[in-house]
């Protein structure tokens, strides 16, 4: 059988991009990358550095966060067009729109080809101009999102957000679908097509998580809340792992909390709760083991915590043989009445499943894989009769996505997960004029390694359904608190 000059520069890519992106490829370089593959000088000359995939994924109200990779182009495989990363040099250079000629405020070089750089000591609420460069390469973004006629990337302009001016009363860090024990990041596996860990090195979750809850820490944020799908697969070896990883990090109920998503509700090893496998185990015709609640959390129960001087309430949406939400009758009026006996308090809630008709309309999975609807009204009016209840978080979609209440003034916000592409945890400053919302990547080598490497999963779609607009990872809500503080 033979095989055409560009399928096998279409296989060497991918080989070169799996050794590259593994294992940071600049640590290798191109030429020893090209050398061992049997690629000829014609095919490298077109290699030359090109920045690509810019995204500002982070704006605060005093500092940005850029991201970019340098490539090597001229050879596309079939796996989402996935390429080897190269080093390179990273300039940034800014200035306020209005404010004069670009300068350069950052120099720098990335061993392993991808760009994450932060600027700091903005001023709030002003438009800042900027150019991210490689080497030559001026860095220019990729996705749709991102080339969208608004977007700051297309446009070489971001705005800082509005600082809040009223007393801080908490800072929390959150993030959701850890997802321990799963073994291919896409849910693909063809052959040698899909996205884990190598052979020797951690698995992935474990590492994402590990390197999430660093970053945190770094960032002096004593407070996390994991928002759902914390295993795979509902395995006890799982809960082992999560344990062993967030206990590090402090001592549940006081530094971390934590809600139940849908595969923590899976048959152990057997992540499928849909169709027939879901008929039967609301029939009760297949026993799942509930380890979830003598580890962690009972089943179908809130927990309520203060930090700082508000208020947290972790629900749990989860419920045995289904892929979607559920609340039932009694955890709803303890809710309620958590709720009705400090109204005015500062709240923020938790659910691992998305509530809003917003996320249903939206989404592909559609109504069956949100909160079940009738409920989701009544803990909306709920939330809507409660002047303190300000925010409440989901997962489950992996997405970064900012939603629309159907009743009342609650903030409903999907936030991305911690596993993979883009990589990261949401930082909730609360204040008593409101609450600013922002989305930090996680910084360790090796997460950022892998966020090169998830850049291309789901055939190089990921990226597109799970970044979000940069409205949708940082926002400020603005309200006032009643209560006395």
């Amino acid at each position: 059988m033979s095989i055409s000059r560009r399928a096998y520069l279409s296989v060497a890519t991918l080989a070169a991009s799996s050794m590259a992106l593994a294992k940071t490829s600049g640590a290798y370089g191109l030429g020893l990358v090209t050398a061992g593959l049997g690629l000829s000088e014609d095919d490298t000359k077109s290699m030359a550095v090109q920045a690509s995939d810019l995204e500002v994924v982070t704006v605060t109200d005093t500092s940005v966060a850029f991201t970019w990779a340098t490539y090597a182009p001229g050879v596309k495989t079939a796996y989402g067009l996935a390429r080897p990363t190269v080093a390179a040099g990273q300039r940034v250079l800014m200035a306020p729109v209005g404010g004069g000629e670009l300068k350069t405020v950052h120099e720098g070089f990335s061993e392993s080809g991808y760009h994450h750089v932060v600027i700091e000591g903005l001023e709030p609420d002003r438009e800042y101009q900027f150019e991210c460069w490689s080497d030559d390469a001026k860095a220019e973004p990729t996705l749709a999102v991102t080339m969208s006629k608004t977007a700051p990337e297309h446009l070489g302009v971001f705005k800082t957000l509005p600082t809040l001016s009223g007393k801080l009363l908490a800072t929390i860090a959150l993030t959701n679908d850890t997802h321990i024990g799963k073994p291919n990041h896409d849910g693909i596996r063809f052959g040698n097509f899909g996205l884990s860990s190598e052979p020797g090195e951690q698995p992935f979750p474990s590492m994402q998580l590990e390197s999430l809850l660093k970053t945190v820490k770094e960032d002096g944020i004593d407070t996390i809340v994991v928002n759902g799908d914390c295993t795979d697969s509902n395995r006890p070896e799982e809960y082992d792992e999560f344990l062993r990883v967030m206990n590090q990090f402090g001592e549940m109920g006081k530094q971390w909390f934590v809600t139940r998503g849908n595969h923590d509700i899976h048959p152990p090893g057997l992540p499928n709760i849909n169709g027939r496998r879901g008929r039967d185990i609301r029939k009760g015709k297949t026993y799942i083991p509930d380890y979830f609640s003598g580890l962690l959390v009972p089943t179908q129960q809130h927990w309520v915590t203060q930090v700082g001087e508000v208020r947290l309430i972790g629900l749990d949406t989860a419920e045995f043989g289904y892929a979607g939400g559920r609340i039932n009758e009694r955890q709803m009026r303890a809710v309620r009445a958590e709720l009705a006996q400090d109204p005015e308090r500062p709240t923020i809630l938790f659910a691992h499943h998305p509530i809003t008709d917003d996320a249903v309309q939206s989404h592909l999975g559609g109504p069956s894989f949100m909160l079940e609807r009738t409920q989701a009204a009544a803990l909306q009016k709920i939330l809507a009769a409660t002047p303190g209840a300000k925010a409440v978080f989901a997962g489950h979609t992996h997405r970064n996505r900012r939603g629309v209440a159907d009743v009342g003034a609650t903030d409903f916000c999907e936030r991305g997960s911690s596993l993979g592409y883009p990589g990261g945890y949401t930082r909730i400053h609360i204040h008593t004029d409101g609450s600013q919302v922002t989305y930090h990547r996680t910084r360790t080598p090796e997460s950022l390694a892998w966020s090169v490497k998830t850049r291309w999963s789901l055939f190089g779609l990921e990226p597109e359904l799970m970044l979000g607009q940069i409205s949708d990872r940082n926002y400020v809500q603005h309200y006032k608190i009643a209560v006395n503080t």
